[in-house]
């Protein structure tokens, strides 16, 4: 079926990039008509504007096709906003219940990506991170969360990578592997007013039944709020309950291959 004459310009440019997205190894010029029935011309045109914007590249070797950089940094903006909007309802019953605020935030290399705050209504808030914000991988009680559940290689490597980084927050590779430990002995990542005195918080990763590892939810308040007591008997079974919906509604998506 002949789809160029009827399809706009918008849609020659998504059969354009669906086609490269099936070419792992890029695909020629020639490949790219077959699969989109496109003209030379048309075919020809649409990838000069795709490689305007970065959505495309082609490899000067090869002479082959690829799928740009700015195509993937908008795919990474796509995932951390279905992450925020998927875990809204259990941040929001989080924060209403403890009165505190609550953070999503998702690993992204060597770093941690804040994507999502809920306030609760306690007057004096926690407002360290906010949607966007990224920090080194192991900063924070939800960058610790991630940190201590990412195979041990990979997280010293991105410690290592973020010395100076870290140490903006008063963390250094010793310190975040100590407090990795202190994760798997207590069982959730608490971040003792580092590096904001007088606020403290805690956090637990989401990981999908597969093992991947998605996000961590945490939740920080001024220290009076963060006795131990509260933390374990009250906060703790809070964000256990909720992580445990995430992981099975994150768990069907993967499964379904929409996440």
């Amino acid at each position: 079926m002949n789809t160029e004459a009827p399809v706009g310009s918008i849609a020659r440019a998504q059969c354009v990039l669906s086609a490269l997205a099936r070419q792992p190894l890029g695909a020629s010029l020639t490949e790219i008509m077959a699969q989109t029935e496109f003209t030379k011309t048309t075919t020809h045109r649409v990838l000069a504007s795709l490689q305007e914007v970065n959505y495309a590249y082609q490899d000067p070797d090869t002479r082959k096709y690829h799928l740009g950089s700015a195509l993937a940094a908008l795919s990474r903006i796509a995932n951390r906003s279905d992450l925020a909007a998927l875990a809204k309802r259990s941040m929001t019953r989080i924060a209403q219940a403890s009165g505190d605020t609550v953070f999503l935030s998702a690993p992204e290399g060597a770093v941690s990506i804040c994507v999502r705050r809920e306030l609760g209504a306690f007057p004096i808030r926690t407002l360290t991170l906010d949607a966007g914000n990224r920090v080194p991988l192991g900063v924070g009680a939800s960058g610790q969360a991630l940190y201590a559940v990412t195979p041990k290689a990979k997280r010293m490597a991105a410690a290592q990578a973020n010395v100076a980084w870290m140490a903006e927050y008063n963390y250094t590779p010793d310190s975040a592997e100590a407090l990795a430990e202190d994760f798997q002995t207590r069982g959730y990542a608490l971040n003792p007013s580092i590096p904001v005195p007088g606020m403290s918080a805690v956090a637990l990763p989401i990981q999908t039944s597969s093992g991947r590892l998605c996000a961590a939810i945490g939740i920080g308040a001024i220290n009076e709020r963060m006795t131990k007591t509260r933390i374990e008997d009250e906060l703790i079974p809070l964000l256990r309950e909720e992580v445990t919906l995430l992981s099975k509604k994150f768990s069907v998506l993967e499964q379904e291959g929409l996440f």
